[in-house]
């Protein structure tokens, strides 16, 4: 992400500018992106006079009335310095729709719900720095979200698809690809899965390289 600015008119002086550029990914993720976790606080300190912000350190600190009342990190836990109405916005709940679709990532519409009694079934895959699966595809309808690091899959035509932390994913269903971390810490990923009993979450091809 390039350079943003925060510009607000204070009372009395000239507009003020806030430089992010060195603000650290994470965080300028969950500042500027709608949905974000921070974005509520970034469009509060565009609007009220009285708050102002210093990036330092890649973290953003918030003042209000030049007295600093939160500090917010990418990847650390926010750090309330005082009470403040602005604080109050990390106590709210907040509800997010990650997706609503009909496709797959790769664009394929998905089938037909299976007949008969379904079995929801939720896995956590932890994948290693460097670890690559071997080649699968699914039967079932599956959707999830990546909750660190970073990780790749790859569809046997050579079709990517690079899910960051904090992204949800909905699968392929029926086309062989497979996942890998090139990242250099491991990748967290909750999947869902609409199954049947004893039927597979995925069937491997060990023949196909």
């Amino acid at each position: 992400m390039g350079k943003v600015y925060l510009c607000k008119m204070k009372p009395n002086k000239e507009m003020e500018s806030i430089n992010t550029a060195n603000m650290c990914s994470h965080l300028q993720r969950k500042l500027f992106e709608e949905g974000g976790e921070y974005h509520r606080i970034w469009t509060a300190l565009q609007e009220d006079a009285e708050l102002t912000a210093v990036v330092r350190s890649r973290q953003l600190h918030i003042y209000r009335n030049g007295k600093k009342v939160l500090v917010l990190a990418g990847k650390s836990a926010p750090k309330i310095i005082r009470e403040d109405p602005v604080c109050e916005m990390l106590k709210q709940v907040e509800t997010t729709e990650l997706f609503r679709t009909s496709q797959s990532w790769d664009g394929a519409a998905l089938p037909d719900y299976p007949q008969g009694r379904p079995e929801l079934v939720a896995m956590k895959y932890v994948f290693p720095a460097g670890k690559k699966l071997g080649l699968h595809h699914h039967d079932v309808m599956n959707c999830g979200v990546l909750v660190q690091g970073e990780l790749t899959i790859v569809a046997q035509d050579g079709t990517e698809k690079v899910v960051h932390e904090g992204e949800a994913i909905v699968e392929m269903v029926g086309t062989i690809h497979h996942g890998e971390n090139r990242g250099t810490k491991s990748a967290v990923l909750y999947m869902f899965y609409l199954s049947q009993k004893d039927t597979p979450l995925s069937v491997q091809h060990p023949n196909i390289h």
